[in-house]
C-alpha cells in the first residue's frame, strides 16, 4: 500500500508531462508520482488534446455514415464536430470525478482523511491509455476515404480493437455496447485497479472488479 501523503518535510517535485508518459510505459513509477504530488493537469491536457484530435479525424466518417443513412435532416459537419468536441472535453473529467467520489466515499468509512484529490488524480491519469487508444482508432480510420464508411459498424471495425467486431450486422444497440469493451479501455481500468489496490490496500482482484464496474457503468451511462 502506498502512503496517501508524502512526508511532512518533503517538497515534492512536479512530474509534469512525464506523468502521462509514465502511465503508458512505467505505471509503477507513475503511481509513486501521484502519491507524492496528486498531479493530474498534464494528463488531462493529453486526454483533451487526444479527444479533440479524435473528433477532427472522426467527423468526416460520421458525416458520410449519416449521409448513407439518408436521414431527412442530417446535421452538418460543424454541428457534428461541435457536439463531439463538447463530449470530448466534458466526459473525461466528469467520469474521473464520479470515480473519485465513489472511491473517496468508500475509503472514508475507514479513513476520514482519505483525500478526494488523490483519487481524482488517479482516475484522470488512468484514462490516458483510453484517450490515446481512441485517437489511434480514429487515425487508422482516417487513413481510409470517408466514402468507404457506409455504417457505424464499418467505422468500429476499422481497427479491430473491441468486441464490436462480434456485433450482429444491423444491431446498433449491440454494436454500441460491445464497442465499449476494447483493448485500450481494458488497459485503463486495469491501471485503475492497480491504483486502487496500491492506495487503499484492497486486494487486487477486488480492486480490479470495482474498477471495471465503475468504468463501464459510467461509460455505458454516458453512451446512451
Amino acid at each position: 500500500m502506498i502512503p496517501l501523503s508524502p512526508a511532512p518535510d518533503e517538497q515534492p517535485r512536479r512530474a509534469g508531462f512525464s506523468l502521462p508518459v509514465d502511465m503508458v510505459i512505467a505505471p509503477g513509477r507513475a503511481f509513486l508520482k501521484i502519491a507524492k504530488t496528486n498531479e493530474w493537469i498534464p494528463s488531462l491536457v493529453v486526454i483533451l488534446v487526444s479527444g479533440l484530435g479524435t473528433v477532427a479525424l472522426t467527423t468526416p466518417a460520421i458525416v458520410q455514415i449519416l449521409a448513407a443513412a439518408k436521414s431527412s435532416h442530417p446535421p452538418t459537419a460543424a454541428q457534428i464536430a461541435s457536439q463531439l468536441a463538447v463530449e470530448a472535453l466534458l466526459m473525461p473529467p466528469l467520469v474521473a470525478m464520479l470515480i473519485a467520489t465513489t472511491l473517496t466515499a468508500m475509503t472514508r468509512v475507514k479513513d476520514p482523511a482519505a483525500p478526494f484529490v488523490r483519487y481524482y488524480s488517479l482516475a484522470i491519469n488512468c484514462l490516458v491509455p483510453s484517450a490515446l487508444g481512441g485517437l489511434l482508432h480514429a487515425a487508422v480510420a482516417g487513413l481510409r476515404q470517408p466514402s468507404s464508411f457506409a455504417s457505424f459498424r464499418a467505422y468500429t471495425v476499422a481497427l479491430p480493437d473491441s468486441l464490436g467486431v462480434f456485433a450482429a450486422p444491423g444491431n446498433e444497440r449491440e454494436l454500441n455496447f460491445l464497442g465499449l469493451f476494447n483493448i485500450f479501455d481494458a488497459w485503463a481500468f486495469i491501471l485503475l485497479g492497480f491504483g486502487i489496490s496500491l492506495f487503499t490496500g484492497m486486494r487486487f482482484g477486488v480492486a480490479l472488479t470495482l474498477a471495471a464496474f465503475m468504468y463501464f457503468a459510467y461509460a455505458l451511462a454516458f453512451s446512451q
